[in-house]
């Protein structure tokens, strides 16, 4: 057979009208000569037609034949069994509109979720090679338990052993100003080694990018790359742009390429604006006496290797660990236990941070969805197995006239394919809509970085919402098109509407219904741990009020100023809000709680230093001003707060919580002693309490405040608190910031409240995880209080007869009553303790995402068994009571 033989064949079905019409045109060819012949033997017109057909045999039957040996049998009978299918359901309309928007909430979960795990893990990095590409890290903080990144000396000590890696290479995030024709824009850049580009093998659309070697040492040009969407939007895709000279935080820098389109999406959560070398990055952000490059306890880099040709996973991480044991040796007061973590590129998104946590997160709410589309299944099922009572007489008609189970089936199943397929098309405008709306919601411009998740719709997307969708459409529908197929034929002709098969369905139905219940359950439990989990984080002790406060980042060193014009800013920028109406409080902090996450700096009794082989414990850091702890409403526990005395050219001091003060002076006060923090001699003046410093659910750790004066920074961030609503506060001090000074540029002016609810480290992934859950479980709860009602409908609709017999002969109806309600009651009990069996099992998979709360808690289980035994008892009423009210003339009448 040749291919255009096969092309025909498979296009057959689109081409059957003029198919049809060439044939049917044959045919009577064919028969007029035949008649002509025997007109010409003797015989009249009419009976020569007749000996012609009698001769040419059956018409139809040819046609057929002729019609599977010109195309595919089977695609044509898909096409007559999908066009029948839309058919039946415009016939239908109440109940294919039901069954589409029941399995159309479903699709939209599974299609939102599928999205963003297509954005997060499962889109391939766009450079060569990419499955090649591994994340590393070092070991996660007791504090948090998540990796942290590598310190850039460590870094080129690992990429001396290339046994098992081509290359390994860093990058960091990079927050600045960029001034071009007297324009300054805030964006955000990645630091990178020189290696980056030519590693992960990327190539310029313009220009060229970082080259091995390029920036090594200090004082080399300094360069920046463009990407692709940076440069349209902020150059107009102009090319005369390599070579042009450009300004990033006052420090002048020279375009010398953009990167390829593709390679915008490279990140999956944190999207550059450009790239500089990594020996920039601390002119960049101003980093004097912290160097990225030469601290070996600052872990800031980010590092992806390469993996060589042949080498597994295993291989690599054991490869490394020789190289860190030798570091541990050489360096113990730095290296002493750090572990290292190696896993696939993907599995460290969205970033290595938070990569092993949100893969967790992933899962679990994949699996919610699942069970979500689940659960709408079930429910098309049932309505799919009532409306098969109807057609009993139909399906047994067609089994009669020849039709064998096999075609009926898949008549039947083509069916729910088709719902299930409309389905979908009303599910993906509905998905794409609310996901276009929480990526614009989830993207913002935070003090660490620009996020801006890519959750479109792609191929991949599609054709996996595809799958899923054939799949939900087969499962609703094969349960009872087998049954359909099954049913009793001379039973269902005889009677007219209900065949043998009435029992079989009882049972089927309830079990569904039981299902529905107990997977219903299990979603309503996970909302409701969620729930809790919120609840706990917000009312956990911050350390501060968050109530009333509204904080505003100002960065005067990008506009060029040297430590004494930013403090004069700060000075005067404060005293300036100070006198607007209602506020009470003001001062500036270079550093605010759940706002970045740093290493900090380690800190010693001077009596006690640490030894050449011992690790120095190290304390969240932050610079404020003599009004922070006023501010921010955190009670000053021993000694006294920062003054204006407290400045450059007076002895160094500092504030400590009790983390710290009881980890140095576990039995004495530390109000007046001394210790080394950061290499620098300081005095506590102050004990505050514990707060949340970097995380809402960290453990307790230490922590030292500095005065501002003594150090200015580049970058500040006044907290004011208000007795006016701070809503009403914030444009009054983006207002006021401008006023005192347009050059300098001011961003995240919101609420303090807002800031703890955006923020990842904050509430934001809580009350996501609440929200989302919740939706679910609301969802399912209402399709499962459906699914009942539609089951007892159906029951009470096939018992009329009998409950017009039970009353005729004197049953009292709230027994009636009692027997329909008792029923869906059993049900929905066998579902709920099957439900909470699942629960347990399944929440052990959750407990790594909730603050304070149990896998177990029996307040979560009590409360959701009570809410969906109330729902369940609620559907069934109104059957049990349209049970009691039956005539039993009228029942009676109608059988």
């Amino acid at each position: 057979m040749t291919l255009r033989s096969i092309l025909m064949r498979i296009s057959a079905p689109l081409r059957r009208r003029s198919l049809d019409a060439a044939l049917d045109e044959e045919v009577s060819g064919h028969l007029d000569l035949l008649a002509r012949d025997y007109e010409r033997r003797g015989l009249a017109p009419e009976q020569a037609r007749l000996a012609a057909r009698r001769d040419f045999g059956g018409v139809e039957q040819m046609k057929e034949t002729y019609r599977d040996r010109s195309g595919l049998r089977w695609l044509d009978d898909a096409r007559r069994d999908v066009h029948h299918a839309f058919r039946t359901l415009r016939r239908s309309p109440v109940f294919a509109g039901a069954a589409v928007l029941t399995l159309a909430i479903g699709l939209i979960a599974v299609t939102g979720i599928y999205a963003i795990l297509n954005a997060f893990v499962l889109r391939s990095m766009p450079v060569s090679h990419p499955e090649q590409l591994v994340s590393i890290g070092t070991g996660p903080d007791t504090h948090v338990q998540i990796p942290h990144g590598m310190s850039f000396v460590d870094l080129q000590d690992y990429r001396q052993d290339r046994s098992a890696f081509d290359d390994l290479l860093g990058y960091s995030v990079a927050i600045g100003g960029l001034n071009s024709d007297n324009s300054t824009e805030r964006i955000t850049m990645y630091g990178v080694t020189d290696n980056y580009f030519s590693m992960l093998g990327v190539q310029p659309a313009i220009g060229r990018l970082i080259q091995p070697n390029e920036g090594r040492a200090r004082g080399d040009a300094p360069v920046i790359v463009l990407t692709h969407e940076y440069w349209l939007s902020r150059f107009g895709g102009d090319p005369s742009v390599v070579g042009r000279k450009v300004r990033v935080t006052g420090r002048p820098f020279t375009i010398i390429g953009v990167t390829p389109k593709p390679f915008d999406k490279a990140h999956t959560l944190i999207y550059p604006s450009a790239y500089i070398p990594l020996w920039m990055y601390d002119d960049v952000m101003n980093l004097s006496g912290e160097s990225i490059l030469e601290r070996r306890d600052n872990h800031q880099l980010w590092v992806l290797g390469r993996l060589r040709p042949g080498v597994s996973l295993s291989q690599a991480s054991a490869s490394l660990q020789v190289t860190t044991s030798g570091l541990a040796k050489a360096y113990p007061s730095t290296n002493k236990d750090t572990a290292l973590v190696v896993v696939p590129e993907t599995h460290a998104r969205p970033n290595p941070n938070i990569g092993p946590v949100f893969r967790v997160a992933a899962t679990a709410f994949a699996a919610l969805a699942v069970l979500l589309l689940l659960i709408t299944s079930a429910n098309v099922t049932n309505l799919l197995m009532a409306r098969a009572v109807s057609r009993e007489r139909e399906v047994s008609l067609r089994a009669a006239l020849g039709a064998g189970r096999g075609r009926l089936v898949r008549q039947l199943l083509t069916e729910s394919i088709v719902l299930a397929l409309c389905a979908s098309a009303v599910a993906l405008p509905i998905a794409a809509l609310a996901l276009q709306n929480f990526q614009q919601g989830f993207a913002a411009s935070t003090a660490i970085a620009t996020l801006r998740p890519d959750f479109s719709l792609d191929v991949r997307v599609l054709i996996g919402v595809l799958g899923l969708t054939l799949l939900a459409g087969v499962v609703s529908g094969l349960a009872p098109a087998l049954m359909a197929a099954r049913a009793d034929l001379n039973g269902a002709l005889k009677s007219g509407s209900r065949g043998a098969s009435g029992e079989p369905r009882a049972w089927f139905r309830s079990a569904l219904v039981v299902g529905q219940v107990a997977l219903t359950l299990m979603l309503l439990v996970s909302g409701g741990l969620f729930v809790r989990s919120l609840d706990h984080v917000r009312r956990v002790q911050l350390g501060f009020d968050p109530q009333h406060v509204v904080v505003a980042s100002a960065v005067p060193g990008e506009s060029g100023y040297d430590p004494e014009q930013r403090s004069a800013y700060f000075t005067a920028a404060r005293d300036r809000v100070l006198a607007l109406p209602g506020v009470e409080r003001a001062a500036w902090a270079a550093w605010i709680p759940i706002a970045t996450v740093s290493d900090g700096g380690p800190f010693w009794l001077e009596s006690r230093p640490p030894r050449a082989d011992e690790q120095p414990q190290n304390a969240a850091t932050a610079r404020v001003d003599p009004g922070y702890f006023a501010a921010a409403n955190t009670p000053i526990l021993e000694g006294r707060a920062f003054t204006d005395r407290d400045d450059a050219q007076a002895a160094p001091v500092t504030i400590v919580n009790q983390t710290l003060a009881a980890q140095l002076w576990p039995t004495q006060s530390a109000l007046g002693r001394f210790f080394v923090l950061e290499g620098t001699r300081v005095q506590v003046v102050g004990v505050v309490p514990n707060g949340k410093y970097y995380f809402v659910w960290e453990a307790p750790r230490a922590m030292a405040y500095r005065p501002l004066a003594q150090n200015t920074p580049l970058r500040a961030t006044l907290v004011v608190r208000s007795s006016r609503p701070p809503s009403e506060l914030i444009g009054d001090l983006q207002r006021t910031l401008r006023f005192v000074d347009p050059a300098v540029f001011v961003y995240d002016v919101r609420t303090m409240d807002q800031h703890l609810a955006m923020e990842g480290n904050g509430f934001a992934a809580f009350s996501i995880g609440a929200t989302v859950t919740s939706v679910f479980g609301t969802a399912g709860l209402l399709l499962a209080a459906v699914g009942l009602y539609g089951m007892m409908a159906g029951r009470v609709s096939q018992r009329t007869k009998e409950f017009g017999v039970r009353i005729a002969l004197g049953a009292d109806r709230r027994a009636i009553l009692r027997d329909v309600l008792g029923r869906a009651i059993r049900l929905a009990s066998i579902g709920i303790i099957g439900g909470a069996v699942l629960a347990a099992f399944a929440a052990q998979g959750l407990s790594a995402l909730l603050l304070d709360v149990s896998p177990f808690d029996p307040l979560t289980y009590g409360l959701v068994a009570v809410v969906l035994t109330s729902v369940c008892a609620l559907a069934s009423f109104i059957p049990a009571r349209r049970a009691t009210r039956v005539d039993p003339i009228v029942a009676l009448r109608a059988e």
